[in-house]
């Protein structure tokens, strides 16, 4: 399949991400690869309800839902935050910004990992788009990847505690405040880009959490390879991406049971064209 709006991919992610509203019954072993053409760890489950500041943005004509949103601060005080060896604070903050269908029920829930240094707002079109589809998306600021969180003391390494934060901000949410009304628990997807998506995968991949999907935007394998036991999974890769090149996208696919879906984005690289964020939502940095 190739289409050739940068949008309709967006389209296309949000299709699979779907797999959250169906249940696991009614998956099959299907194998698909698409292409698309550009236009160009804690374990606790009771934390702390956190302090939230919610604005509602007006929706473009053709979304359904009008998109609410909200940053959460969450501190998960049974981990330390370190860099390189040295402790920067005896907690993990995580602030997490939230986009949400601005509409009555419980909704199926993704959780987006950003890639390294740039944190979630580079990536909020495609979270509103989500959102306006039905979706509450959560998008963590991990506190030492995200270049503007952690200054001097970012630390790519830092990486391996990322599925803890994951799986923190999933607790969080349905643990009291407003957006636990919001969100359906039962219905989990998990996406990412680059360093991001490895964290999606490792979270998706242990046990305990009833992940649904998992959607890997510009991934590297896994140093287990344990792909395999996955939820169904969706690779997308842009065929000019030098920094994660496209073999390695194409290696989590072949190592992932099925179903598994390949997106080819032709004429993309590793940050293809990211849009500025948008005004209504601000992260911990301002």
């Amino acid at each position: 399949m190739t289409v050739k709006s940068g949008w309709l991919t967006a389209a296309v992610l949000a299709l699979m991400a779907s797999a959250c509203s169906t249940s696991k019954t009614a998956t099959n072993a299907s194998t698909t690869t698409s292409t698309v053409t550009t236009a160009a760890s804690s374990t606790s489950t009771d934390p702390t309800p956190p302090p939230t500041s919610e604005t509602t943005v007006s929706r473009p004509r053709s979304r359904p839902y009008p998109i609410g949103t909200t940053s959460v601060t969450l501190i998960d005080g049974s981990r330390p935050t370190i860099s390189r060896g040295r402790t920067i604070a005896p907690s993990r903050t995580i602030t997490t910004l939230v986009w949400y269908a601005d509409a009555p029920g419980r909704r199926p829930r993704i959780v987006f990992a950003h890639g390294f240094q740039v944190g979630p707002l580079p990536y909020a079109q495609l979270c509103e788009t989500w959102a306006a589809t039905g979706y509450v998306v959560a998008a963590p600021e991990f506190p030492l990847t995200d270049a503007a969180v952690a200054g001097p003391a970012l630390d790519e390494a830092d990486i391996e505690n990322q599925p803890a934060d994951v799986r923190f901000v999933v607790a969080s949410l349905t643990s009291g405040g407003s957006l636990s009304d919001r969100i359906d628990g039962t219905r989990i997807a998990l996406a990412g880009h680059s360093d991001g998506a490895e964290t999606a995968l490792a979270t998706g991949v242990e046990r305990g959490l009833a992940v649904r999907a998992i959607i890997a935007l510009a991934v590297s394998p896994l140093p287990s390879g344990a792909v395999a036991a996955a939820p169904p999974l969706l690779v997308g890769q842009g065929d000019r991406d030098t920094i994660n090149p496209p073999q390695l996208g194409q290696t989590v696919y072949d190592q992932a049971g099925r179903p598994r879906y390949l997106l080819h984005l032709r004429g993309a690289g590793h940050c293809h064209r990211l849009p500025a964020p948008r005004p209504g939502l601000r992260s911990s940095n301002g």
